[in-house]
């Protein structure tokens, strides 16, 4: 058992208000401090494997050292120091109209997505067409359990806004006052492609209290990561549009891409003392590494989102519960390599530009 799985295992619960220090904000932990800066290495050292070692097949390489980036203005500049600028999706001039969100919800999720934007009970939690559609993006991943949470009485709406937070996080739940939460999605990404909405949107169902903890929002983003892993591997080219939300998202990616033990399987929860972001401004050896060092918090209860998402992930359908606790993170951990196959996480590295020397 690594050093990492004893410290998950071992940790203490701390009786601390640690809403206060996530605030339910997706984005916010990765995209501040969790992402510092260090001294990272050089991808001379990568070259130099490849050339000295000629990986054959996809195990071989995966085995290897960390894939470093091609193209660096695809990450976020805190990691890779770039000049481009870091901004959300622009307008695209002309509203997006009703048929052409049909038109692609039934390329994503087929008649059964066209229904949910249809469904009188998604619609009377939000009259934004965008969010319904993104909505739909949701089902048949692991992320499925969402339109469900959204059309229980948890919530009470989802819509674009300005968030208290600050326009640095993507998306919040609050208290509405009425015992019920309502999701925000910062109207600053409301031209970003549904299917980054649909992600935001999974990541928040899981928040479905005022009980939080750095180990929740860890397995929230760990979903998220996985979702986009899944649509880039389909879509390579929705890795290169070069918003902020995208930006982000390559980077948190390739970081679990990079969290490989020597035997070639990708882990949440251990490193092999190596830069997940070679050759960067930025040293972490894991990807879960800083919000372990911060203090994983509170063991916080489930609610059927989550227990959809496990489901999903393990593929035992007979799951009889999923809380936010060190056994649901060791089976995250588990299962990433079941749910993404070698030649996945290599298509993910290419669709991420990343150099695997072939």
């Amino acid at each position: 058992m690594s050093k990492a799985y004893r410290e998950v295992c071992n940790m203490k619960i701390k009786r601390t208000v640690i809403a206060v220090l996530i605030a339910v904000a997706s984005l916010s932990l990765y995209a501040g401090s969790l992402i510092e800066r260090g001294a990272g290495k050089s991808r001379a050292d990568y070259d130099a494997w490849i050339k000295a070692n000629k990986p054959a097949g996809i195990e071989a390489l995966l085995r290897g050292p960390a894939f470093p980036p091609n193209d660096e203005t695809m990450f976020l500049p805190k990691v890779y120091p770039s000049n481009l600028p870091v901004n959300p999706a622009t307008s695209p001039g002309t509203p997006i109209t009703e048929q052409r969100l049909r038109m692609q919800i039934s390329k994503i999720s087929g008649q059964a997505g066209l229904k949910v934007m249809d469904d009188p009970a998604v619609q009377a939690k939000t009259q934004d067409l965008r969010l319904r559609a993104a909505l739909a993006t949701t089902i048949d991943s692991t992320s499925g359990g969402t339109v469900d949470a959204v059309k229980s009485n948890v919530y009470s709406s989802v819509a674009f806004g300005r968030l208290p937070t600050g326009d640095s996080v993507a998306a919040h739940v609050i208290d509405d006052g009425t015992g019920h939460f309502k999701i925000i999605i910062n109207e600053n990404y409301q031209h970003e492609d549904i299917r980054l909405l649909g992600i935001l949107l999974g990541h928040e169902v899981l928040h479905q209290d005022a009980r939080l903890s750095v180990r929740e929002e860890l397995i929230a983003h760990t979903f998220e990561i996985l979702a986009y892993a899944r649509y880039v591997i389909k879509d390579p080219m929705l890795a290169s549009q070069g918003t902020a939300l995208v930006r982000f998202l390559n980077t948190v990616a390739m970081g679990l891409l990079n969290s490989r033990q020597p035997d070639g399987l990708i882990h949440l929860l251990e490193g092999r003392d190596e830069d997940i972001w070679p050759g960067s401004n930025s040293s972490v050896d894991y990807l879960a590494q800083k919000f372990v060092e911060a203090g994983l918090g509170l063991e916080t209860p489930g609610n059927e989102a989550l227990l959809y998402s496990m489901r999903k992930l393990t593929g035992n359908k007979k799951l009889a519960k999923a809380n936010f606790d060190d056994n649901t993170l060791i089976l995250l951990d588990e299962n990433i390599n079941t749910l993404l196959s070698p030649e996945d996480w290599v298509a993910l590295a290419e669709a991420l530009k990343l150099d695997t020397g072939t």
